[in-house]
């Protein structure tokens, strides 16, 4: 809901305020779903690690240089507000970005990285006979490593993305483009067709982290040449019967015309069809058909 109020974002008490592209809005509180995964398990133990390390495996005088070098170092903007990083503020920041690209934390602060122009462009989705694959373009050789992330496939009529995860470093270029298609399918498997997939990408250095660039692109149909064809083939022997067909019933046979002295085609001792007790109706019509009846 929309209102006019002073400028505000968080959560105080059941209601969250939040910046929308239409102003200020608020909502009521409700309880996220703790979705218990193996790498959310594993970010939240590396999380609380780090924590405790600035008070263990650091000295006071690592931590002084850490305070000095944070101080230097604005956070992200909030409400048009920026302020300078405490020193373990500064120390989670660098060792949780070291820890999901799989470094050791650095037990001292890292010098200010200068971060050359994202080499990284437009993605690219192909639907060929192997399926689903993902390049992300690539212009230049890789100066600094490449974080990517993404987020799982999407209607394909959502223009902006939500959360995304950590899916790996992105893989060096080839004729210009990096392949991300296994590190996308390790995490969400193939995408179908007619669905959006968001991917954001940064560089990284010692735990410094550049520019997010975002990315996007619907999967589309798999190429004519590729798609299953709508009539398979006919799998029935062209001379089988189906269905209660005369030729199933078994009329097609040739006629066999009962046994001398029996009702019924080799019985001994039965009586002869139509011509007394013991013979079965329409047996004295199946003679006159075939000849075989007196007048």
């Amino acid at each position: 809901m929309k209102i006019l109020d002073i400028p505000k974002s968080g959560k105080c008490g059941r209601v969250v305020a939040f910046q929308s592209r239409f102003g200020l809005c608020l909502r009521e509180w409700v309880m996220p779903r703790n979705t218990i995964t193996a790498a959310r398990q594993r970010r939240r133990a590396e999380f609380g690690s780090n924590s405790r390390r600035w008070g263990g495996a650091l000295s006071q005088e690592q931590r002084d240089r850490w305070c000095a070098a944070g101080a230097e170092v604005m956070s992200h903007s909030r409400l048009g507000q920026r302020g300078p990083l405490t020193g373990q503020q500064f120390w989670q920041s660098v060792s949780s970005v070291r820890s999901v690209v799989g470094l050791e934390p650095s037990l001292e602060p890292p010098a200010p990285v200068v971060f050359p122009r994202h080499p990284v462009g437009q993605l690219v989705i192909e639907n060929t006979e192997d399926g689903v694959r993902l390049w992300l373009e690539v212009s230049g050789e890789l100066e600094t490593d490449i974080m990517v992330f993404g987020q799982e496939p999407c209607p394909a009529g959502r223009y902006k993305r939500r959360n995304v995860c950590y899916l790996g470093l992105l893989p060096p270029p080839i004729g210009g483009r990096s392949e991300i298609t296994q590190l996308y399918r390790a995490r969400f498997g193939e995408p179908r067709a007619g669905r959006k997939v968001f991917i954001v990408t940064c560089q990284h250095q010692n735990g410094w982290k550049g520019q997010e660039r975002e990315a996007s692109e619907i999967v589309p149909d798999r190429a004519e040449g590729f798609q299953a064809t709508a009539k398979g083939e006919n799998s029935q022997k062209p001379l089988m019967h189906k269905g209660c067909t005369p030729g199933a019933e078994g009329a097609d046979k040739p006629a066999v015309p009962p046994a001398a002295g029996g009702g019924e085609a080799g019985e001994a001792g039965g009586k002869a069809p139509g011509t007394g007790l013991g013979g079965r109706e329409g047996d004295g019509k199946w003679l006159m058909a075939n000849g075989q009846g007196g007048s």
